[in-house]
């Protein structure tokens, strides 16, 4: 693939849009079937999201506290954590003192659908951040700490996990041309994003998409740190090698790491 140019790079930042009713769509149709939209909400608000049949919602709970509710009960955390439901299950989440809220919607196939209906024993699933389960991969250090918080077995074609480290700490440039990605950076999130042959530095508040193909990495010097969100997207032809890529390189170390 060619070296894209720094203005090439598709991204966009939080803005005041997100305390609209409807939050800050980001990065409108740059990876297909893919919508993220970021979510501010009032002390005391409460706001629902409307299931639909052709798409699966995962809402990520980026700061403050907040309570989910659906079909089977309410879900309470003080920090961040992940839900998500069936399609066409409606979600409310309610922010006691407030709260950010990073929503991911993606459409499904038809047997997409079909293989969710096998799991919707599973369903809903909803976890703290901090018990998310952490893996190992070839292209980061032994001091960088990887979370799948949304496996990549679970729902159809997706995954989402996070990166932390401190500098000086390194992702080694890596190219998957199963994956299309975005990464969505924390606010304490300051390190240099890696594309092809140009440098971005990812700052928080920030959602950036990683092009099908491109050799990316990340980099952390002295005093700067990477804590971000990776969003996995795979088109329907690649799905069986996407997943069979993803068991050989994430590799589960069964502990629960902190960054010291």
């Amino acid at each position: 693939m060619a070296s894209v140019k720094l203005e090439d790079i598709k991204y966009e930042k939080i803005s005041a849009a997100s305390n609209d009713a409807h939050g800050q769509e980001m990065l409108v149709g740059e990876i297909p079937g893919a919508g993220v939209s970021f979510h501010t909400l009032s002390k005391g608000e409460k706001r629902d999201f409307i299931g639909g049949a052709g798409f699966i919602r995962v809402l990520f709970l980026c700061q403050g506290g907040a309570t989910f509710s659906g079909r089977s009960g309410a879900f309470s955390y003080d920090g961040r954590a992940v839900y998500t439901d069936m399609p066409g299950e409606d979600i409310s989440v309610f922010a006691p003192d407030g709260c950010e809220v990073l929503e991911i919607k993606w459409e499904l196939t038809q047997s997409d659908i079909e293989e969710l209906k096998s799991k919707s024993e599973r369903f809903p699933f909803t976890e703290a951040y901090a018990d998310a389960l952490q893996y190992r991969d070839p292209f980061k250090s032994e001091t960088t700490i990887s979370r799948a918080i949304v496996v990549h077995d679970f729902i159809p074609r997706f995954a989402m996990g996070s990166v932390e480290a401190k500098g000086d700490d390194l992702v080694g440039q890596h190219a998957h041309p199963l994956l299309d990605q975005f990464f969505f950076s924390f606010p304490e999130n300051d390190a240099d994003l890696l594309i092809d042959c140009r440098i971005f530095n990812l700052k928080g508040g920030t959602l950036v998409h990683i092009p099908l193909g491109s050799n990316h990495g990340v980099i952390a010097r002295g005093a700067q740190r990477m804590h971000y969100l990776w969003l996995d997207f795979t088109p329907l032809s690649q799905k069986d090698d996407a997943v069979a890529y993803l068991n050989e390189v994430h590799k589960p170390t069964g502990v629960k790491e902190t960054l010291k």
